[in-house]
């Protein structure tokens, strides 16, 4: 891999674990709003996503 491979790797990788971030974060908070566990938070999280047509980071990030 070239020097710039890596540098797009490394960006990509970064703005993945973004991502992943948000998303338990908006899990921990439907977890407590709702009382529910961590798989119930992330069915209510797809719920959301798939009810607004929108990718589920997304739904995370209006929930956060």
């Amino acid at each position: 891999m070239t020097t710039d491979d890596n540098i797009d790797d490394a960006r990509w990788r970064a703005s993945f674990w973004r991502e992943m971030a948000t998303i338990e974060r908006a899990k921990g908070a439907l977890m407590e709003r709702h009382e529910v566990d961590s798989h119930a938070a992330a069915a209510l999280l797809a719920l959301c996503a798939e009810q607004d047509g929108i990718e589920i980071s997304e739904a995370a990030q209006r929930l956060s």
